[in-house]
């Protein structure tokens, strides 16, 4: 007698991608929360808040490329979804960057700086990634970094727990406090479209790269600003 022990792939193209991120999400979210074990917390959240504004500043200029790379894809039926969903994404995520900026100078940074800030090859890979796959690739691939990035938000409690922890005010954690609430929906918005689009094995397996490549990759920035701070107060940058 012979007992098969298979369990059949998940149903939907949502629930394959986020069994894949049960593979890296883990270990990217237990450094994140070892990230504020240093004797400098407030310290690292300003270094945090320095890698998110180096993020978060490419997001609508990622987005906006995907968005013209869907358009020229003539025929397309899952570029053309993607573009109208990008269309609407982008008004909601415009001006995220000056959130992060007024959290800086609420912590005691000077916004000013962040301007001209050169980020470290960790976030360059983060978000370099994504424009090689959406110009050599499929702009598709755009959705699985969207799929970690706004899929997994913070807890409400959060910024209340780091402004304690960190001693910082309240004013300088208002865009977490404004993601735990908003990313609840843009993880709905994110699955239900994943779910719609009529992808082919090769999409999802695109997504599911892009998915895993910025999972790691937030893993190694939230561990390289714990490492840089582990037994140093100074503002180095990753």
């Amino acid at each position: 007698m012979t007992l098969t022990t298979n369990t059949p792939a998940p149903a939907t193209a949502g629930a394959r991608l986020t069994a894949k991120l049960r593979l890296t999400v883990p270990a990217m979210l237990a450094e994140m929360t070892r990230m504020w074990d240093g004797p400098a917390p407030a310290e690292t959240y300003l270094a945090w808040l320095r890698v998110m504004h180096g993020t978060i500043r490419a997001t609508v200029p990622l987005m906006l490329a995907a968005a013209e790379a869907c358009l020229a894809r003539t025929g397309d039926p899952v570029a053309d979804e993607f573009a109208a969903y990008l269309a609407r994404h982008i008004r909601e995520e415009y001006g995220h960057d000056r959130w992060v900026e007024e959290d800086y100078a609420a912590a005691g940074g000077d916004p000013v700086d962040l301007a001209g800030l050169l980020v470290g090859g960790s976030v360059a890979a983060l978000v370099g990634a994504q424009y090689y796959w959406i110009r050599h690739v499929h702009p598709i691939a755009l959705l699985g970094h969207i799929a970690v990035l706004e899929g997994y938000p913070p807890q409400p409690a959060t910024a209340g727990h780091l402004a304690g922890l960190t001693g910082l005010p309240p004013a300088a954690f208002r865009s977490l406090e404004r993601h735990a609430v908003l990313d609840q929906k843009h993880r709905a918005d994110v699955y239900r479209l994943l779910d719609a689009l009529p992808l082919t094995a090769r999409h999802e397996a695109l997504i599911g790269v892009s998915a895993l490549h910025t999972a790691g990759t937030v893993r190694e920035i939230a561990a390289g600003v714990r490492e840089r701070h582990a037994s140093s107060t100074g503002r180095e940058r990753r």
